[in-house]
């Protein structure tokens, strides 16, 4: 989605109350520019994570990747305070989600 579609769905009520509760953000249009939307970022106080699925550089998806962690509180890897995940360094993503409890996340290196 491009900014411009996130920003008619601000027009939406039920979808900014929405916005309230997201802590895992999967950045849109594969964290481009033309999908970055800081208007939709205000409302997400929650977010932990940022998922940019992007391949080698090619998109201008690294020029928002700062943008993006600055709207994140982080959670801890493996040791580590993550605040963006792209499938360029990290490779393939699993998130397992219960109904209740703490999520996983399982990074996996394309071989």
């Amino acid at each position: 989605m491009e900014t411009e579609g996130w920003r008619q769905l601000l027009r939406n009520p039920a979808f900014v109350a929405e916005l309230h509760g997201v802590n895992v953000f999967v950045a849109s249009h594969h964290g481009r520019e033309n999908g970055y939307c800081e208007e939709v970022l205000n409302l997400c106080p929650a977010i932990e994570v940022f998922i940019i699925s992007d391949k080698k550089m090619g998109y201008q998806s690294q020029e928002t990747v700062d943008r993006h962690r600055a709207y994140a509180r982080g959670f801890n890897y493996q040791g580590d305070i993550r605040h963006v995940l792209t499938t360029r360094r990290d490779g393939r993503m699993l998130f397992s989600v219960p109904p209740t409890g703490m999520a996983n996340v399982v990074l996996r290196v394309a071989a």
